[in-house]
């Protein structure tokens, strides 16, 4: 009887055919691993939809990041536009208020008509204010920025 390592050890011969029989088990594994279609598919299908989920999730951040930004912009730009409104109902207010004491002053009917105007004045202010709804504009504007966000969500999913 020949041994493959060429010494005449029965020892050494079985520790190399144990170590043969290794390898080819190994090797039989990974040939039964590669045509193994089910698992290579599922595989490939894990990866593909953890690729997407994280996709989905970035999108996601980035169209909240957006809402959040543009949210703030119009949030700036109705007080800005809101600021000239205040300080002309308030310099209104101011006059209407000085001319009533003047005219209070001196006479006592004189009073009431100014009082009146000052009414008057004060509606006229308010038809102005709701003439120019800028808080009005800028809720509007954030549930429109909102219901895109909205919108894009359900698009991805």
């Amino acid at each position: 009887m020949s041994t493959p390592s060429g010494s005449s050890n029965p020892d050494q011969t079985r520790r190399d055919i144990q170590q043969t029989r290794a390898d080819l088990g190994e090797t039989v594994a990974a040939l039964t691993a590669k045509t193994d279609v089910k698992a290579r598919a599922r595989t490939k299908a894990t990866t593909a939809v953890g690729g997407l989920r994280q996709r989905v999730t970035q999108a996601g951040q980035s169209a909240k990041a957006r809402a959040t930004q543009l949210a703030n912009t119009v949030s700036q730009r109705a007080s800005q536009r809101a600021k000239p409104v205040v300080q002309k109902a308030q310099q209104a207010t101011t006059a209407v208020r000085d001319s009533a004491k003047a005219g209070a002053q001196t006479t006592g009917k004189a009073e009431s008509t100014l009082v009146s105007s000052a009414r008057a004045a004060r509606a006229k202010i308010g038809s102005s204010m709701r003439a120019k709804p800028v808080p009005i504009l800028a809720a509007t504007g954030t549930a429109v920025t909102l219901a895109i966000v909205a919108f894009r969500r359900r698009r991805f999913r």
